[in-house]
């Protein structure tokens, strides 16, 4: 009797562990409301915080992401954000601030912040699910002010985002392309080589939004 009621309490300790991530396809949701929709990925909540999905791509050498983002709702009260972590070793299964060993490349909305019209682009080293900071200033580098003077802030649903991002894992040198001038791009280091990844990750932040094209292929 005894070791059955210390199987069931093995099980019940278990259990919240197993239902941590779900399966959305090739995704694994760790939190927020995500979902296939025809072929994109969708995150639904305006309101979650941390919200992230992985999926297991092999990472090293010289590789290139490429995924357009569509917002879809959540930016009208002036804070949002998404991103890709990269290379990360051991993805967690829950709500959680880093993941994993890993880097973050992220866009951030938040005029309350940084002033202006508050939109940033930063990058933050993940050192575990509780642990992650950024590798610069968080408002070092700015997404011109021309470049947003079209948008309107309003219909933002109305725009698809392309991403690309080659970052060499020998280097730990990043290039992000400027989606408005043609193999122009911004460069910048990691702070040396980076570890090989396992697996790669998408996330938002107070933003319900759609991601599509993905593709992650190794140029060397």
């Amino acid at each position: 009797m005894k070791r059955w009621g210390l199987i069931a309490c093995l099980m019940l300790l278990l259990l919240p562990l197993c239902l941590f991530a779900e399966a959305v396809g090739d995704w694994n949701a760790a939190y927020g409301d995500w979902k296939i929709v025809g072929d994109r990925l969708v995150q639904q909540s305006t309101v979650a915080g941390m919200a992230q999905a992985t999926m297991g791509v092999a990472q090293s050498g010289v590789i290139q992401y490429e995924f357009d983002a569509r917002p879809i709702a959540g930016y009208l009260d002036q804070y949002a954000g998404f991103g890709v972590h990269i290379g990360i070793d051991r993805p967690y299964g829950g709500k959680s601030w880093g993941n994993g060993k890993s880097f973050l490349l992220w866009l951030t909305y938040d005029p309350k912040a940084y002033g202006g019209l508050g939109v940033y682009a930063q990058a933050y080293k993940s050192f575990s699910h509780s642990r992650m900071e950024l590798v610069h200033k968080g408002d070092a580098y700015a997404i011109p002010s021309q470049y947003l003077q079209q948008v309107d802030i309003s219909r933002l649903d109305r725009y698809v985002l392309p991403v690309k991002i080659v970052v060499d894992y020998d280097t730990g040198l990043v290039k992000v392309y400027d989606p408005t001038r043609e193999n122009y791009y911004y460069k910048f280091s990691l702070g040396g080589p980076l570890s090989r990844g396992g697996y790669v990750g998408l996330r938002t932040k107070s933003l319900a939004a759609s991601f599509g094209n993905l593709k992650v292929t190794r140029l060397r």
